[in-house]
């Protein structure tokens, strides 16, 4: 309580007790505050029992592999369950999608796991893909010499493999899109088993912006989309947030960030039922979707994606338009209508001018990837990947391998084109590339002579000591064992030399796995390219201090 004395020079007022009201209301002239106690809203109070009962700092990565908390994919091991962290905000490397493949493959192969977690160190995004930087390096490089370096080239196709891997898995992969998510860190997402978003969850597929085509198995994705939403997404770049993500088919299920946590608690429970009732009871994670494609009088006011644009996405990105200046004029035509709402208008408007900013060389090869993506998925009779299907129904030669062999190639060309460096230069950068700084001006500049060069989905498959066909190699779902008589139940059983596994292809597998793999190529790239005047050497970023001209690159 807070007391005030007032005095007079005719008379005594004494005292007289001071509520909240008189703490707030100013003093009268002669009248003297006097400070009795503290209250919880005084600005410097201090809680005494806040320190003692606060919750510990980082409390819900505790236990981790790495106490640290600084390794770049983290693994905690529960009785039932595996769970997964990814720890590198700015993308993934080499050796991050190395270590995150290796720690999947021992876990689909561990007997005591009936289903595995992944997703993201919080605060941040979950995955914006493969780090920029790296794909910058591998342009530069590739404008130098002519080819992509041994570093780059592995990074494309251990990626594919990942992305594969995750598709493919044997068992439930429970993933949660804690965050913003890119390119290839979104299709990791998409193409998961049992893929979640919650309220922080986004999706945006920029990858035209950066003179590339999406990767990862991002084009599958965009192709088992409904109303043409894929065509839009990859060449608009237009975000996805919240429960929009569930209803236009991006993901499954509507997935609170407590979910992984509490099914770590639970998870013992999973190994004393069948295979079948645990993977039902993972269903019941599964939270009510709340409404989504909520339409509003703006952009701004609505949901990311608002439900009276669906019309006018699935008409102006209709197959009858065969590439990406047709779509702009369609969109044209449907800007001139009288009939559309000011929302839509202004929408119609937003996509002509996020459509102008792309690569037209980059948007040209997405759009032909994401038709044909359409095309083999329809063709293979796979149910979509919003469904829950069989585990591990891709296969080592279905649709989706077809489709991660046409992106690493139309990546691997793309990276060697002037339009990689403009775009990842800028993306690094903090930077967006307007209409006409590309190579091509415009959209309606290109060829289709350009557009096969990069993507020919007519041209025969075939291998070569410097392009090799992309392909998986089959998985066994069984761990390898010491004991010689369990080794006769591993279906690579070999009765001559007694193995369970080729002990030279297993050796090569080891070496091509390594978090080290061409580590030391890579910093010997580097210093070439920097030579001595490496921005490192003076506790400078490599990535801000240099501004060239782009007409100069």
């Amino acid at each position: 309580m807070a007391f005030r004395l007032a005095f007079a020079p005719s008379r005594c007022r004494g005292l007289r007790a001071g509520a909240s009201w008189w703490r707030c209301s100013p003093a009268p002239l002669g009248l003297r505050s006097i400070r009795t106690g503290f209250f919880p809203d005084d600005p410097d109070f201090i809680d005494p029992e806040a320190p003692l009962l606060a919750e510990p700092l980082n409390a819900r990565w505790r236990y981790m592999d790495d106490p640290s908390l600084r390794a770049n994919i983290l693994e905690r091991s529960n009785v039932g369950m595996g769970m997964l962290v990814i720890n590198r905000a700015q993308g993934l490397d080499l050796a991050s999608v190395n270590d995150l493949y290796r720690r999947l493959r021992d876990l689909e192969v561990n007997s005591l796991k009936r289903f595995v977690g992944v997703t993201a160190m919080e605060p941040g995004p979950f995955c914006l893909g493969v780090d920029p930087k790296e794909l910058l390096l591998a342009a530069t490089c590739a404008r130098i010499t002519g080819k992509l370096p041994r570093f780059s080239r592995a990074l494309l196709w251990h990626s594919q493999e990942l992305a594969h891997l995750m598709a493919d898995y044997r068992k439930p992969l429970v993933c949660q899109m804690s965050g913003s998510s890119r390119e290839s860190g979104a299709a990791m997402a998409c193409l998961a088993s049992f893929a979640g978003a919650h309220d922080d969850s986004e999706i945006v597929v920029e990858a035209c912006f950066n003179g590339l085509v999406p990767f990862g198995g991002m084009t599958y994705v965009l192709g088992s989309l409904k109303w043409n939403l894929g065509e839009f997404l990859a060449l608009t770049g237009w975000p996805v947030r919240g429960s929009d993500l569930v209803y236009t088919g991006l993901v499954q299920h509507w997935l609170s960030p407590e979910a992984l946590p509490f099914l770590e608690l639970t998870a013992e429970k999973q190994l004393e039922v069948s295979e079948a009732d645990a993977r039902a009871l993972l269903d019941e994670h599964s939270l009510p979707l709340p409404g989504g494609l909520r339409d509003a009088a703006s952009l701004e006011e609505g949901d990311s994606l608002q439900r009276s644009f669906i019309p006018l996405i699935n008409e102006a990105f209709s197959a009858e338009k065969s590439s990406p200046s047709a779509i702009q004029q369609a969109l044209e035509e449907i800007k001139t209508r009288s009939s559309l709402t000011p929302s839509q208008l202004e929408f119609v408007q937003e996509c002509l001018d996020r459509m102008s900013k792309a690569s037209p060389l980059a948007a040209h090869a997405t759009l032909r990837l994401i038709r044909e993506a359409k095309r083999v998925i329809k063709e293979s009779g796979l149910a979509s990947h919003d469904s829950p299907g069989q585990h591990g129904e891709h296969g080592e030669h279905g649709a989706l391998v077809h489709v991660l062999r046409l992106e690493l190639k139309a990546q691997q060309k793309l990276l060697c084109s002037k339009d990689a460096i403009l775009g990842l230069h800028a993306r690094c950068m903090g930077q967006e590339l307007q209409r006409g700084e590309w190579s091509r001006r415009d959209l309606s500049d290109m060829t289709v002579q350009e557009v096969d060069d990069v993507v020919n989905v007519k041209e025969p498959a075939s291998a070569s000591a410097e392009e090799p066909l992309f392909a998986v190699h089959s998985r066994s779902e069984m761990p390898l064992s010491a004991h010689p008589r369990l080794r006769r139940y591993h279906p690579d059983y070999d009765p001559a030399t007694g193995l369970d596994h080729d002990p030279v292809w297993m050796a090569s597998e080891t070496k091509r796995w390594s978090p080290d793999l061409f580590a030391e190529e890579r910093r010997q790239a580097v210093e070439e390219l920097l030579g001595d005047s490496d921005p490192a050497l003076f506790g400078l970023s490599r990535w801000t201090r240099v501004e060239r001209s782009r007409s100069t690159i």
